[in-house]
């Protein structure tokens, strides 16, 4: 079974941009489990080891710290099978962010939504670009992803948000080039933050291109929370498996079925994929942070 590499950390440490401490500082990891993004031992001499860990708290979102100098030990590596609790953005500050209050309110739109891969249509316009509007009440993954976060981004922020047939291909994957390109369209787009890894656990609303295979049966799917004592991951998505035909959560029902907002205590159904099993199941996968803000329902 796979594990995750975490970093004890007894004390406050420094963090650094590079595994160097003649680097440029990135503020203060402080005492606690954090996770592992890499390691980098008897580096930049046999006498210094380094991590890089990821913490929220900080802007970098990921800092280097040093774990060992000559016998000294600042950190204490383990391997886990459970992610330790990580700090969230908040983005309240985040001027290109949207309300999760606002994100709900939209998905009443799809209440009454089924499957189609190859047939999609879409609730409302959208900036920029001319899509297919329903009924009838049809669409599939790529589209739902897309007509959610386009009407929520450009509906708060008007003319600063921009969006165009450019980034429409990219939400629909129609290039070769770029694989990954849903994410790519949310971080060129300014609607979300890059993930410091693909295997960190997803922050709450992240965007996930998924894919079984090299390049075969491809997903593009929410995250909107993952709770880290169980690593169950609360998937939004638009689906013809897993109990879904349309729009809902995966394992837990249609959104017609089960209500906008997930069910309470969500993380304690058998039914709800862990994201261990969302790595195993996507191996080729990446994953962007939405600046979404003022979050509250999904930890009822």
């Amino acid at each position: 079974m796979d594990t995750y590499r975490v970093a004890r950390l007894p004390a406050r440490l420094r963090g650094f941009a590079l595994p160097d401490t003649s680097t440029q500082p990135g503020g203060y990891v402080e005492a606690g489990d954090h996770l592992v993004l890499e390691e980098q031992a008897n580096h930049p001499t046999p006498d210094t080891d380094y991590a890089r860990l990821l913490v929220s708290k900080l802007g970098a979102l990921d800092t280097w710290v040093c774990t060992r100098w000559r016998t000294q030990r600042y950190a204490t590596l383990v391997s886990q099978e459970r992610a330790p609790a990580m700090a969230r953005l908040s983005f309240a500050n985040e001027p290109l962010a949207v309300s999760e209050e606002r994100l709900f309110a939209l998905l009443g739109a799809f209440l009454d939504y089924r499957y189609d891969v190859s047939r999609a249509y879409y609730p409302w316009a959208l900036p920029g670009v001319r899509v297919p509007l329903a009924p009838p009440r049809l669409n599939n993954c790529c589209t739902f992803v897309e007509g959610l976060l386009v009407k929520a981004f450009s509906e708060a922020h008007g003319a600063a948000f921009s969006w165009d047939m450019r980034r429409h291909r990219q939400m629909m994957i129609a290039s070769t080039t770029d694989y990954f390109s849903p994410v790519t369209a949310a971080i060129e787009s300014g609607m979300a933050l890059p993930a410091p890894s693909a295997d960190v656990p997803p922050h709450p609303w992240t965007l996930i291109q998924g894919w079984r295979s090299q390049w075969g049966s491809g997903h593009t799917f929410l995250a909107v929370d993952h709770h880290a004592e169980t690593d169950k991951v609360l998937v939004l998505e638009s689906n013809a498996a897993f109990g879904l035909d349309g729009v809902g959560y995966r394992g837990l029902g249609n959104l017609r079925d089960v209500g906008l907002q997930p069910p309470a205590q969500w993380w304690t159904r058998s039914e709800v994929w862990t994201w261990r099993r969302i790595c195993s199941t996507y191996p080729f996968r990446r994953q962007v942070w939405l600046k979404v803000k003022a979050r509250t329902a999904a930890r009822r």
